[in-house]
């Protein structure tokens, strides 16, 4: 038999799931583009070289408080790995590490456990800092209607910052990319605000999420680009829209993967979105 490894089990398990085929067939494995980890140096160059915005530590200077918006266990985002160079950046513009709000924008999605965040960001992080699960239906504040109409109630330690940091990842997701404001919208507001989004924006979606992050005043993104491996293969630091754009145009390099033009079976692996079977779909995205 001829045997497959697929990557499988992201946060859980992170081990490998063996497939096996007939020898007289015929297997071709395909990966996408990818790229090698950039290591500290590139994060730190990334933070330093920020895409139309001042660095963080210029961006932040004079403010007192910052929240950090950060995903869940569905998305693979480091943010264990992310978070020091966001907190040493924000410490460099003067705000103090308990001054800092890192809020898991779940969306309505249920919250992490003390376990699961450990996982995420660390246990110095759990244990030192404010780490924060979004609830949709509570600790909101509202700041308004979209230009669609829609009631924008958002999280209340988010608003009680100063600044405002998504820390997502770029990712495909159909037919574009996750990240940027998408992190606040749905991650950080009310379940009406999610409900009527998803729902009834069809048409002009982002433009619709980058409306709202303005709204909230999420004006900064740290969002990395993830290989196979699940390193860093880059990343983009800066103003919500254009760093993501920025980051999107990488993207669609780098995540592309070469498939052939027929087959008569085709196996898709959903890795690193594998914890979730309403993500299973996601797989499908190599086919473009």
């Amino acid at each position: 038999m001829q045997e497959v490894f697929v990557p499988w089990g992201v946060w859980y398990c992170d081990t490998s799931f063996k497939f096996e085929f007939p020898e007289e067939w015929e297997i071709s494995v395909h990966h996408m583009q990818g790229g090698e980890d950039i290591g500290d140096e590139g994060i730190r160059r990334a933070m330093r070289e920020s895409i139309a915005a001042p660095a963080l530590r210029e961006f932040a200077k004079g403010k007192s408080s910052a929240a950090i918006l950060i995903d869940d266990l569905s998305r693979p985002t480091p943010s264990f790995r992310l978070l020091p160079y966001v907190i040493e950046e924000l410490a460099a513009a003067g705000i103090a590490r308990d001054d800092v709000k890192i809020i898991c924008a779940l969306a309505a999605h249920r919250p992490l456990t003390r376990d699961d965040l450990i996982k995420k960001v660390g246990l110095d992080i759990v244990e030192n800092m404010q780490v924060l699960n979004h609830n949709a239906y509570e600790n909101l504040e509202f700041i308004g209607y979209s230009s669609r109409g829609v009631p924008i109630w958002v999280n209340r330690d988010l608003t009680s910052c100063e600044v405002r940091i998504a820390m997502g990842m770029i990712t495909p997701r159909g037919g574009m990319f996750g990240g940027g404001a998408k992190l606040l919208i749905p991650g950080a507001c009310g379940q009406q605000t999610i409900m009527l989004n998803h729902r009834h924006i069809h048409e002009g979606f982002r433009d619709h999420l980058s409306e709202v992050a303005k709204m909230a005043g999420v004006d900064y993104i740290v969002n990395p680009l993830l290989n196979e491996r699940l390193d860093i293969m880059a990343l983009v630091a800066g103003d919500t829209d254009a760093a993501f754009d920025y980051g999107c145009d990488l993207a669609r390099n780098l995540y592309a993967t070469e498939t052939p033009d027929a087959f008569d079976i085709g196996i898709f692996n959903a890795f690193p979105k594998d914890t979730e079977l309403c993500q299973a779909g996601l797989a499908m995205t190599a086919l473009g």
